[in-house]
């Protein structure tokens, strides 16, 4: 492509690059779903987007293209802008408590299971997060269900076992336990669910697996009923069992 062709590519098509910038934008918020690697990529690409406006401006300042010079300044001003502005305002939101918590005090009386928390947990790029073993009665259903906490508030981790099972996944839900809210229910199944090969005895089911609890913020303590459901294969979903923790919620 000539010189000549070129400049007359950007004087036609000047308008594509703050397109692009908002639209790009637009998707690292709301499709990345806050992967920080694809938030990366996006931004660096807007950014590229943003640069760009700058030879337009130029091309059109050389050829007394006032107008559109203009109009290549203001909307890769505003361009900008979008690009900054929102990620900021969208940081503020999420700043603010919602006070989920707060709203759903635990009952005075309730009896309440306290995660664990494993001050020697360790994690390795081979085995992920290692927790120390947990005293497992096969007689005694209530320590079926472990929940330790993770790294930070409202991220946990599960593990459960259970006596014979058929082939099929298991997974969570979890409900705030004084009024019956589901909590995260975008997220939690796809992040708890684990394949299961059918077995006649006791033993583990789902080794430490992590999920988080979106509701309410840190230190912001309430009653969550945590239900282990199992999904025979080519059957109908079924609960296995619940118990009631103390959690908090995440805060982004």
């Amino acid at each position: 492509m000539s010189k000549a062709s070129f400049n007359n590519w950007i004087v036609r098509f000047w308008w594509l690059f703050p397109l692009a910038t908002v639209l790009l934008s637009i998707v690292s918020l709301f499709a990345s779903d806050w992967n920080i690697t694809i938030m990366l990529i996006i931004c660096g690409l807007s950014t590229i987007t943003l640069l760009l406006q700058l030879p337009v401006f130029v091309i059109f300042l050389i050829e007394k293209r006032w107008w559109r010079a203009v109009g290549a300044f203001f909307s890769g001003a505003v361009s900008f802008l979008f690009f900054v502005g929102i990620p900021i305002v969208n940081m503020f939101i999420l700043s603010i408590p919602d006070n989920f918590g707060k709203k759903h005090a635990i009952p005075e009386g309730m009896e309440v299971n306290i995660p664990i928390t494993d001050t020697n947990c360790r994690w390795n790029a081979t085995d992920g997060f290692l927790f120390t073993p947990v005293d497992i009665d096969s007689t005694d259903s209530n320590s079926w269900l472990q929940i330790w906490n993770g790294e930070q508030g409202g991220i946990y981790h599960y593990a459960f076992y259970w006596p014979a099972l058929s082939d099929g996944e298991v997974y969570l839900r979890c409900f705030e336990a004084t009024k019956g809210t589901e909590l995260s229910t975008s997220r939690l199944k796809s992040t708890t669910t684990t394949k299961v090969l059918g077995h006649n005895e006791f033993g583990q089911v789902v080794s430490p697996t992590e999920f988080t609890i979106y509701e309410g913020d840190w230190g912001d303590y309430y009653a969550v009923r945590v239900e282990v459901w199992h999904k025979p294969t080519g059957g109908k979903p079924q609960k296995l069992m619940e118990k009631i923790y103390r959690m908090e919620g995440w805060m982004r």
